[in-house]
């Protein structure tokens, strides 16, 4: 009520002195504070930033305002020019004198390498750039990515649109030529839950370690061994036994519930990491994302992202209507003006049994007479949701699908 009431007020105010701007200008400071103003424009920027960037994970909307001597100064960054766009138009509504000093994403300084790929097995991502802050994702060798802004710590984008901070030395950043020759090039991908590659066929000397999904480019084949390289250039060798051609692999995917039911076992016992998404330690939606990706989608990053892609499952009537490769969410329902909240995903694998991670991955059952009956869960179960059948609807991508994985024009 109190934004409403100064919101008509100002335009009021606003509108009486329209043709008379300095007069206006002395009125306006009569009557209300410098700090009624900032808190009006502030309203302002919190509608613009609501109606294009609802998800902070996905895009950028920092912007701060100050108001002095009639004069909006605005600072900061976004990652929509449409966003900005809007808010000047907003602004310029009630005060022609603005100061705009916000920046599109990414970053100038960055010049022509606003692209990269992840140069180790699994790089971690942070919420700001500092080894102290709280882990918010990680991504798998080979993952491309958009570089927003620069510096010893880089602000990327994955291919989930999740946006988050990564020590630099993990990237190697690429212009637009670079990346292209680098998309375009043949690869294999790792298929075993850990590995290594090596320096020499036959030999011990090991260049890095390698999870499941880590994707690098193809060099030669020598017997048993695929020659490859890394985004920043080393020469390695990996065993076939252990990787496929990409391009054979995703066309040998069969993507059915069931596939995805008995995949999702294979990382039976891989302990809970807050943030992980890689078979050496996940949370439950990284585990929900890597058991997805080895068949080639792409989903969002968090459970109360996922939640909102798919088709929705009716649950009642027994589960009867869950398929093996459903999602299911857990958390606490909209009740008493309280939102409805997400917290957890499990993938259904069929007769009221789900997989999940929870502090390691293992089986649960929302049938109260099974020997691993999961009361806890079961009493939080919110809805769940049909991937299968739904590929590339609203944030459900695959690797051919992906603007992340197709050359830039």
């Amino acid at each position: 009520m109190k934004n409403v009431i100064l919101s008509l007020s100002l335009t009021a105010i606003f509108l009486c002195g329209c043709s008379q701007s300095s007069n206006t200008s002395k009125s306006v400071k009569n009557q209300i504070s410098t700090a009624a103003f900032d808190e009006y424009y502030q309203h302002i920027i919190d509608s613009v930033r609501q109606q294009f960037v609802p998800d902070r994970r996905v895009n950028v909307f920092d912007i701060k305002i100050k108001y002095a001597d009639d004069k909006i100064t605005l600072k900061g960054i976004t990652t929509l020019a449409e966003a900005k766009a809007e808010l000047l138009r907003q602004l310029q509504t009630d005060n022609k004198n603005i100061a705009d000093s916000i920046t599109v994403l990414p970053e100038q300084s960055l010049g022509d390498e606003v692209f990269g790929i992840v140069t180790l097995s699994v790089a971690s991502m942070r919420t700001s750039g500092d080894y102290a802050a709280e882990m918010a994702t990680q991504a798998l060798l080979g993952t491309p990515v958009k570089i927003l802004q620069n510096g010893s710590w880089l602000r990327i984008q994955t291919p989930d649109r999740y946006i988050s901070y990564t020590y630099a030395g993990n990237i190697k950043r690429m212009n637009r030529q670079q990346f292209n020759e680098w998309i375009s090039a043949p690869k294999i991908i790792f298929t075993e839950n850990y590995g290594f590659a090596y320096t020499e066929p036959n030999s011990n000397d090991v260049i890095s370690d390698l999870v499941i999904g880590n994707i690098l480019k193809l060099e030669d084949e020598i017997e048993q061994y695929y020659k490859v390289s890394y985004p920043d250039g080393r020469i390695a060798y990996v065993d076939k036994k252990q990787s496929k051609k990409s391009d054979e692999w995703l066309s040998s995917v069969n993507l059915t519930g069931d596939n995805i039911a008995t995949y999702g076992k294979r990382f039976m016992g891989v302990p809970y990491l807050w943030g992980g998404t890689s078979s050496k330690a996940m949370d439950c939606s990284g585990f929900a994302k890597t058991v997805y990706f080895m068949h080639g989608v792409i989903l969002q990053r968090d459970a109360s992202q996922q939640y909102y892609t798919g088709q929705p499952i009716d649950i009642d009537d027994d589960y009867k209507k869950l398929k093996p490769g459903d999602l299911l969410f857990f958390g606490s329902k909209a009740q008493k003006g309280k939102k409805e909240r997400i917290g957890h995903v499990a993938i259904y694998t069929g007769n009221k049994q789900f997989i999940h991670e929870a502090t390691q991955v293992k089986t649960g059952s929302l049938d109260p007479s099974a020997p691993n009956y999961d009361k806890y869960n079961t009493n939080r179960l919110v809805r769940a949701s049909r991937i299968i059948d739904n590929i590339d609807t609203k944030g459900i991508t695959t690797i051919k699908s992906n603007e992340f994985y197709q050359q830039q024009k």
